[in-house]
């Protein structure tokens, strides 16, 4: 069983090889039948007949696009190339008309035609040759049209008129061009020699002539400019004359205009100053009315209102000094009456009951008049005794009693007596000195 399989297997993997070799060797031969035209080449199929444009019959055929199958054992296919193949053209000694010989040197463009009516012809010709062999043909069969064209042209014709000589000299070569199957593409002179100079003898008396024409000219244009520039000079000086004249004219024009804007200035002016004095003096009318104006209102703020306050206040002050002399009036009439009664009341006591309420009083008169005695420093020498000291001690007393002494002889009231006198006694008869109670006394 397990031989069978791998042989199963074996078979398998040959069976699949043979198909993948079958397969490619299918498409190689498939490939090799069919062939593939490339834009810049023609195929060339022989085997199989064809009817020309001209009626004619072929035993081969031309494709320059698309494919083509080949017939296997029947058919063969080929490859022209239809790209350019530049050639150089020399020719050396040519006798132009005129008997001038000359040497062309010129570059040119040839091709494998693609027209259908000459195509066949380069098949005929060129099929499967060398590409410089076709070059050669192309360049002798040019030369030689080349030299044909030259003979028929002057020097100056072929130096002068190059693009009519390369249009001849394709004239001359299209109909050898055709039958060969060959397409001349570009045509190009490049240079034009000859050996006799005749071209640079031809070029210098050009250039004389040239010369002579442009001195000619130039000595023309001179004269020319000559007239032009005097006859420039002379538009130009009438033209000044005039703009002299039309100057002159504005000028005038201008020193007219002047004197009416400065009348008009002056007009005005004198307008704008009568008219700026008349507002001037309105403004400063105004101004001192305005200024009368701050003046009575700063006269009523500073004086007048000032003094009104002032008596106003005044009238108060001096209504309340009455008020207040009035009460105090009132006040000490009302005290008088009160101790009139009180001293009525108190009997025979009543002087003394008085003066002892009004002894701080009398103390504070009778001290005013030592008032402004200074006690420095006070010296004390003692003799030994100790006398000095007590001696100064007593001294406080016997200030006291004559302070009290003095309030005796001032004011007549003796207040020793009142105060050693006995509670209930009789009082002093007053002496004829003691004027004060009886005037407080008047005075009550």
């Amino acid at each position: 069983m397990q031989g069978i399989e791998d042989l199963d297997l074996g078979s398998i993997i040959a069976w699949a090889g043979g198909v993948v070799v079958g397969l490619g060797i299918a498409l190689a031969a498939f490939r090799s039948f069919l062939f593939i035209c490339r834009p810049n080449e023609v195929l060339v199929v022989s085997g199989k007949r064809h009817q020309q444009a001209g009626g004619g019959k072929s035993n081969f055929t031309v494709i320059q696009a698309g494919t083509h199958w080949r017939v296997p054992f029947f058919q063969t296919v080929y490859r022209m190339d239809t790209r350019l193949m530049p050639i150089e053209l020399l020719v050396t000694r040519v006798l132009s008309n005129g008997g001038i010989p000359l040497d062309v040197h010129a570059i040119a463009n040839v091709k494998i035609t693609t027209d259908p009516r000459y195509v066949y012809n380069a098949v005929e010709r060129f099929l499967s040759v060398e590409d410089s062999i076709i070059r050669r043909t192309a360049q002798q069969t040019l030369e030689g049209a080349l030299r044909e064209v030259v003979s028929q042209l002057t020097p100056e014709q072929v130096n002068e008129d190059r693009i009519e000589f390369a249009n001849k000299l394709l004239e001359s070569t299209s109909d050898v061009f055709n039958k060969l199957g060959l397409h001349l593409d570009t045509l190009k002179i490049q240079r034009v020699e000859d050996e006799a100079k005749y071209l640079v003898n031809l070029g210098r008396a050009q250039i004389a002539n040239a010369v002579r024409d442009a001195e000619n000219a130039e000595s023309q244009a001179d004269q020319e400019v000559a007239q032009e520039v005097a006859a420039a000079h002379q538009r130009a000086e009438l033209a000044s004359k005039q703009a002299e004249i039309g100057i002159a004219q504005k000028r005038n024009q201008l020193r007219a205009l002047v004197g009416q804007l400065e009348g008009k200035a002056l007009s005005v002016e004198r307008e704008t100053a009568v008219v700026a004095q008349q507002a001037r003096s309105q403004a400063e009318q105004e101004l001192q009315a305005l200024r009368k104006e701050l003046e009575t209102k700063r006269l009523t703020a500073e004086v007048v209102l000032p003094a009104e306050a002032q008596r106003r206040a005044a009238e108060l002050i001096a209504d309340g000094d009455a008020a207040l002399r009035r009460q105090q009036g009132e006040a000490q009439a009302e005290v008088v009456r009160l101790m009139s009664e009180a001293i009525a009341a108190a009997g025979p006591q009543a002087r003394e009951l008085y003066v002892l309420s009004q002894l701080d009083t009398l103390v504070a008169l009778a001290a005013a008049r030592v008032k402004h005695v200074t006690v420095g420093e006070i010296h004390v020498v003692d003799g030994g005794g100790g006398d000095s000291l007590a001696a100064l001690s007593a001294g406080y007393p016997g200030m006291v009693a004559s302070l009290l002494g003095t309030l005796r002889q001032v004011m007549g009231i003796d207040i020793q007596q009142m105060l050693s006198s006995p509670a209930g006694g009789e009082p002093p008869e007053p002496r004829a000195g003691d004027g004060l109670p009886a005037a407080r006394g008047g005075a009550l």
